[in-house]
């Protein structure tokens, strides 16, 4: 990546960072009533989009410590929204699935989101949001990917300027 790139990029990231945590801080307040946090909710929408996991899988997908998944499956636990399994790939680490109480509530949730998405005026078309995510999506796989994990490990054991 060239200098003008890597200012571009930069410009992405924070951009990025910033919608984060605005969105976060809009689905605590629209959610304030529901005993859901914004961490208990990404959990859902994990188990949502890919099926049970263990704790440390969820834990390595955000990346977020092990314990700070933890506490929020308990959570989850205590709410009835998520329930262990046994998992036949391992014996002693179960695999969190959802209940239908928690299938129940993440719909709940989203049914909210989306009335509150369906008032905002967006001066984007829907063209340009479907660009948008698939830039976005290019630039998640690309800091997945196995070619940054390098650059990180590298520049982690001899930093440069």
């Amino acid at each position: 990546m060239d200098k003008h790139q890597a200012e571009a990029f930069y410009q992405v990231a924070r951009s990025v960072r910033s919608l984060f945590h605005k969105l976060g801080a809009a689905a605590t307040a629209l959610h304030a009533d529901t005993g859901i946090s914004v961490g208990m909710r990404a959990v859902l929408e994990s188990l949502i989009n890919d099926g049970a996991r263990t704790v440390p899988q969820l834990a390595r997908a955000r990346p977020v410590s092990r314990q700070h998944i933890q506490a929020l499956v308990n959570d989850l636990l205590a709410q009835g929204h998520v329930a262990y399994i046994n998992n036949p790939a391992h014996k002693r680490s179960k695999l969190v699935e959802l209940t239908e109480n928690g299938r129940k509530a993440f719909s709940s949730l989203r049914q909210r989101e989306r009335a509150a998405f369906a008032r905002l005026r967006l001066d984007i078309d829907t063209d340009g949001l479907e660009d948008a995510n698939r830039v976005l999506s290019r630039l998640v796989d690309t800091f997945q990917g196995s070619q940054w994990q390098s650059i990180v490990a590298d520049l982690s054991t001899n930093p440069t300027e």
